[in-house]
């Protein structure tokens, strides 16, 4: 059970790269190549386990993480009302950028050298 658990990080990162991508590809015909690199990025390294790999991929994705925190602050400013679009947009957005930071943190934490 514990050796699934530590794969939440990653896999939840691959699937919400699965759900930008179809959300992309769906709403304007665009496919987005950058949510098929991190897909493919970290879908190998769920099998090969690199450590290097992985202290830049969680790296990355935590400061995408805090980017798209200030993207959700953003969207919000623009509601001049604060009605259930708007409450649904920064509970919703901060939800998935509190669990995607998680996960970069716990990429992060498995990454390192237990020494460290």
């Amino acid at each position: 059970m514990k050796k699934y658990l530590l794969l939440f990080p990653e896999f939840f990162i691959i699937v919400l790269s699965i759900y930008w991508f179809l959300e992309n590809y769906r709403g304007s015909g665009y496919v987005n190549y950058i949510a098929l690199v991190v897909f493919v990025i970290v879908t190998l390294q769920v099998f090969l386990k690199n450590k290097i790999i992985g202290i830049m991929l969680g790296s990355i994705l935590f400061l995408f993480g805090l980017y798209m925190v200030l993207a959700v602050l953003s969207e919000f400013r623009k509601f001049s009302t604060f009605n259930s679009s708007a409450i649904q947009l920064i509970s919703v957005g901060f939800l998935i950028c509190f669990v995607l930071i998680s996960s970069s943190i716990g990429m992060l934490y498995k990454s390192f050298p237990k020494n460290f």
